[in-house]
C-alpha cells in the first residue's frame, strides 16, 4: 500500500525503539532483526502512533528541524514507505 500525505502508520506490536549515540535503534522481536536510522528516523518513528497522518508528522518535524517543507516531505514519505515496505509498520 503506498503511503500518501494523509496515511496514518501504526507500528507492528513486535516492534520496539530507542535512541542511543543519536542514532534511532529498531528491534524487530519476532525476527530478530535489528535496524539503525538516523536521528530524524527516529523521529519520525517516535511520532508513529496510530493517530497522526503523515501531514501531522510533517508539521511537527518542520518545527524541529532546520529543513524546507517540501524536501522534508519528500523524504518523510520515501522514509514512512521504506517502514511499510519492510513490515516495520503499516499504513
Amino acid at each position: 500500500m503506498p503511503v500518501e500525505i494523509g496515511s496514518i502508520l501504526n507500528k507492528r506490536p513486535d516492534v520496539r525503539h530507542r535512541v542511543i549515540g543519536g542514532e534511532g535503534v529498531v528491534f524487530l522481536q519476532d525476527s530478530a532483526e535489528v535496524v539503525v536510522v538516523n536521528e530524524i528516523g527516529a523521529r519520525i518513528l517516535q511520532l508513529i502512533d496510530g493517530e497522526r497522518s503523515v501531514a501531522q508528522m510533517l508539521d511537527t518535524l518542520i518545527v524541529e528541524y532546520d529543513i524546507g517543507r517540501a524536501q522534508l516531505e519528500a523524504d518523510v514519505l520515501a522514509f514512512a514507505q521504506q517502514l511499510v515496505d519492510a513490515g516495520i509498520a503499516t499504513a
